[in-house]
């Protein structure tokens, strides 16, 4: 058991010394600022699409848990 979790413990130390951990996580972070700035124009430029969004979502869940209702916009 021991040896199983100093084999866990040296592939993940091994990764996060690795260079190409380091560009992963700059590709996921450049991916995740332009995902915040689509959904942000998209807010913005047409408000009346995000309500009818949220409540197709609201519908989708409601679908799996009866016990939640959904207002339409």
């Amino acid at each position: 058991m021991v040896q199983i979790l100093w084999l866990i413990r040296d592939k993940v130390l091994s990764f996060l010394k690795s260079e190409a951990g380091q560009d992963t996580f700059e590709y996921v972070l450049i991916i995740g600022g332009i995902s915040v700035a689509v959904i942000a124009a998209v807010v913005l430029a047409a408000p009346n699409l995000m309500k009818q969004v949220v409540y197709g979502v609201c519908l989708a869940v409601e679908t799996i848990v009866p016990q939640v209702t959904c207002v339409a916009p």
